[in-house]
């Protein structure tokens, strides 16, 4: 199974990119048995674009991978990868190496539709989805 998972660098020890479409890096692991058989490192050519998140999920799709770890997904990105047949999941706060075991240990949440990935720990807040902060209580 191979999994793409957002870096901020180009090595396992590097720490997660809570964002997909603008990430720096993807860490491309080829997993079997629960092992990491390769793994390689692909700059995202599509950080710096207009439609990150369509080109980054093409990018991601041309990998050939079956999961992506990752943050916050924008809806057009995550509907490519969902007809695509690519799994994503919500990464935790930590490194690469960190999140690669969660995901073999099946720890690491399914995001089944582009508003439930929400931000994670250390993310951006609620925005004007609503939430805790900002408005008017009532």
């Amino acid at each position: 199974m191979k999994i793409a998972i957002t870096s901020t660098g180009n090595n396992l020890d590097s720490e997660v990119s809570l964002v997909f479409a603008r990430s720096p890096y993807f860490i491309v692991a080829d997993l079997e048995d629960g092992d990491n058989k390769e793994t390689s490192a692909v700059e995202n050519p599509s950080k710096n674009e207009r439609g990150a998140g369509i080109s980054a999920a093409q990018f991601i799709a041309n990998k050939n991978v079956d999961a992506l770890i990752s943050g916050a997904v924008g809806p057009n990105a995550f509907n490519i990868l969902k007809q695509i047949g690519i799994e994503v999941y919500k990464l935790q706060s930590g490194t690469v190496k960190e999140n690669l075991k969660l995901f073999t240990e099946n720890k690491l949440d399914e995001i089944t539709s582009s508003s439930s990935g929400g931000p994670i720990a250390g993310g951006r807040g609620p925005g004007r989805r609503g939430g805790m902060g900002g408005g008017r209580q009532i």
